[in-house]
């Protein structure tokens, strides 16, 4: 006669029955939010295809290459330790860490998706502009300046060129350049998410090793080293005056260098690269061609830099721009300044001043 399940069994049974009924519940009303989260959504704003892959190449490969340095090193540590077994389980798991990122909403911050959104469209930008280059026309921007006989200029062109070639030669393995913050950040939890497919009762020797090891990835970030930060050197050690700023500017959209674009609006206009970069990736509204506007730039030339963008941006509307461009190039520069004015205030006061305006008063 086969064994009688004790009131205990049963009871763990049941507790098992409920827990994973509970957890496919849960997965079934997070699969319904999205779907209607989807369904509702705009195809305004709704990421296409092509952007879609190249945010999910760009955090796969980030992660990916945070996630090997930091179970890398802790595998290391804890060999050296004599915890060889977790070692081996640290060294063995790759790219284990981005789907619970995801599934714990914790890849939903806005800094870090806004990275990686604004890298890879700046990618696929990028792309495009090379492609509808003339054949035959040689880039002479980056050289020349890399031949400057300002020997500040030169360094720094290099320097841009060197960071430049590094992003546009990883392809597929290009991972994003993140500010020191969300570096920081993404290391931290990528370390959570390896302790937790350890399993339970994990040791505070593990637990050492993965915090070892997550700060020796955020020490080893160099922000410096960034794509914009290079950029950014380059545009202040140029200083264009205003009669050369246009030429430059249609000059790095023709090179395909849409991030020395961006440093060099924001040098200009006396903003953060991250605001220059999202007036330039602002398919929505007239603040770009603003921004030209009040830097002096006449009609003619916003329309060239416009027509380049939309035929290298598919979130951009030629016929718009016909439009818009009307409208700005009726505008002094003084009063295009002004209303691009409030991009020259720190990003937290603005962000306390929206903050305000949604609070009723009492």
């Amino acid at each position: 006669m086969p064994p009688q399940p004790s009131p205990a069994d049963d009871s763990d049974l049941s507790a098992r029955v409920a827990a994973q009924a509970a957890a496919a519940d849960g997965r079934a009303g997070r699969r319904l939010s999205a779907a209607i989260d989807d369904l509702f959504l705009s195809e305004r704003d709704r990421l296409d295809e092509r952007s879609r892959a190249a945010v999910t190449r760009l955090a796969e490969a980030t992660v990916g290459a945070i996630e090997r340095d930091i179970a890398g090193h802790a595998a290391r540590l804890l060999e050296a330790r004599g915890a060889g077994a977790v070692a081996a389980l640290l060294a063995g798991n790759r790219a284990i860490t981005l789907p619970r990122l995801v599934e714990s909403g914790l890849m939903r911050d806005p800094d870090i998706m806004g990275e990686l959104v604004a890298q890879a469209r700046i990618d696929l930008i990028d792309e495009a502009l090379a492609a509808h280059r003339f054949p035959g026309v040689a880039p002479a921007l980056l050289a020349g300046l890399a031949e400057s006989g300002d020997g500040v200029v030169r360094g720094r062109a290099v320097t841009y060129l060197v960071a430049d070639s590094r992003r546009r030669l990883a392809h597929d393995d290009r991972r994003a350049e993140l500010p020191v913050a969300c570096h920081e950040r993404l290391a931290w939890w990528i370390a959570a998410a390896l302790r937790e497919r350890l399993g339970h009762g994990v040791s505070p020797e593990v637990d050492r090793a993965l915090s070892e090891a997550s700060q020796r990835s955020i020490a080893a970030h160099d922000d410096t080293e960034r794509v914009e930060a290079a950029a950014a050197h380059l545009a202040a050690a140029i200083d264009p005056v205003a009669s050369a700023l246009p030429k430059l500017l249609l000059d790095t959209l023709a090179e395909a260098r849409v991030t020395l674009f961006v440093a060099l609006l924001a040098h200009a206009l006396g903003i953060e690269p991250v605001e220059a970069r999202g007036l330039t990736l602002d398919a929505d509204s007239d603040r770009l061609w603003l921004a030209l506007r009040a830097l002096g730039l006449e009609r003619d030339l916003i329309a060239r830099i416009g027509f380049m963008l939309c035929e290298a941006d598919r979130d951009r509307d030629v016929e718009a721009l016909a439009d818009a461009l009307d409208r700005v190039a009726s505008l002094a520069p003084e009063t295009a300044a002004h209303a691009v004015a409030p991009l020259t205030l720190h990003r937290d006061f603005r962000a306390a001043v929206r903050a305000l305006a949604r609070s009723p008063r009492a």
